[in-house]
């Protein structure tokens, strides 16, 4: 079996690169993110396509090529096999029978579950011109498209001047004020597409959007996912070019008839009144809500029942990091039922947090005197609470209904070695647990 070798990088990784200080990502986990298949998405009759482990893999991936482009594993160089891996979704020759591509269909919401890791990939491509180097003058074309899909979707869900309860698909209930696995992928994806271009051009793109325009490029590339996704409600058109109003369709089961209104993408972005000149704040602002509780395991959801560990790995009653601050946020907030307490949702909000963050990192722009410092202690309490109770068993309460959860059956098959990976490699350990 060939093996990873970083022998040739060795010197010229630890004098040159600016990345240089950070450690690398183990050698079995690149080797397992490697040979796992590259994501595909679909976007056919409303539903949603989500491959997750094949998202956090690429995200793996980008980032161990970044660090170290020539290293081999399998007899090819990083950058190799994430240029395949981006080409995947970049170019599809031929539609699907369904009709459908390969691309994200740029949705918004929690489409940002995985759109977020291709963007970072994207930024992350670019920055490496051994990588950046094997994509044709073409797929790069499709790379500037995508990324331009991505953060249109991002600034019609999130901008400040708009506050819809739909997505671009004109049929999904959305609202930027709910539990951060609603929103904080796409704010992912406005970051690194800010980078990616430059926030004066990006603004500038935004500024100057045409949907007509758009959507034959869209065409052209063969982005049908995308170009399906935003054409599905004639509105989008118009709510997308000069804003307006529109209600949530009768046959929705969450809030149906809802006015909501905006005022379309055709200006500079903010969020929170933060812009894209700032994208150490716009990420800092949606970890202090990720990594936001104190921790508990016995949460009260009402007087019948309270959350619990199965002991599937331990006889512990608690979490050994029990009052410190920084349980995941949907160990304890609300849903449409009431109460909610889930590993599930938990782990939802950290596998999206931490590929941000950790490209944040790689690109030198985590500003730990700037609440980075507090938000790795927070997340080095919140992601060991997590991986404890995931690894006992974790009774809940979500949708007004009793959850089981563990590691093994809920959260390893959406990746979740990818992202405790990065973790463990870029950030802070966990800290000493308390004493009963």
């Amino acid at each position: 079996m060939k093996t990873f070798c970083l022998s040739l990088l060795l010197g010229l990784v630890a004098t040159a690169a600016p990345h240089a200080a950070l450690p690398t990502l183990p050698t079995e986990l690149i080797t397992l993110a490697v040979r796992t298949a590259p994501p595909r998405w679909k976007f056919v009759d409303l539903q949603r396509s989500r491959e997750m482990r094949e998202t956090f893999a690429l995200q793996v991936t980008a980032i161990a090529a970044y660090q170290s482009p020539t290293a081999l594993v399998d007899g090819q160089s990083l950058a190799s096999h994430l240029a395949k891996k981006l080409r995947s979704f970049l170019v599809t020759p031929t539609r699907y029978p369904d009709g459908s591509t390969r691309e994200p269909e740029a949705q918004g919401g929690l489409g940002g579950w995985t759109h977020a890791v291709p963007a970072h990939a994207l930024l992350l491509a670019k920055n490496t011109p051994a990588v950046w180097s094997q994509l044709s003058a073409t797929e790069q074309a499709h790379a500037d498209l995508l990324m331009q899909a991505l953060a249109l979707a991002a600034h019609f869900c999130l901008d400040d001047d708009n506050d819809y309860y739909l997505l671009l698909d004109g049929a999904s209930v959305y609202h930027k004020s709910w539990n951060p696995n609603h929103v904080e992928g796409y704010v992912g994806v406005i970051i690194s597409a800010s980078l990616y271009f430059s926030p004066d051009e990006l603004n500038d793109f935004f500024s100057h959007f045409d949907f007509d325009a758009f959507i034959a490029r869209l065409e052209a590339a063969n982005f049908q996912n995308i170009k399906r996704c935003w054409t599905r409600n004639p509105a989008i058109r118009g709510l997308m070019m000069h804003g307006g109003t529109i209600a949530v369709p009768a046959e929705q089961t969450l809030a149906p008839g809802v006015l909501s209104t905006g005022t379309g993408v055709r200006h500079p972005f903010t969020l929170n009144g933060q812009t894209l000149h700032e994208p150490w704040a716009l990420h800092r602002t949606q970890a202090l809500r990720l990594f936001s509780h104190i921790t508990r395991t016995q949460i009260e959801v009402n007087p019948t029942f309270s959350s619990q560990l199965l002991n599937q790995a331990s006889a512990a009653t608690r979490s050994p990091w029990e009052g410190q601050m920084g349980m995941l946020h949907e160990f304890e907030t609300t849903d449409w039922r009431g109460l909610r307490t889930s590993l599930g949702y938990a782990y939802e909000g950290a596998m999206i947090d931490l590929p941000t963050a950790t490209t944040l990192k790689l690109l030198g722009l985590w500003q730990g005197s700037a609440g980075g410092d507090l938000i790795e202690r927070r997340m080095s309490v919140g992601m060991a609470d997590l991986r404890f109770k995931a690894q006992a068993g974790y009774r809940g309460w979500s949708m007004g209904k009793i959850t089981e959860q563990n590691w093994t059956n809920n959260l390893l098959p959406m990746g979740a070695d990818f992202i405790f990976g990065l973790w463990e490699t870029y950030f802070l350990p966990p800290p000493p647990a308390l004493q009963p």
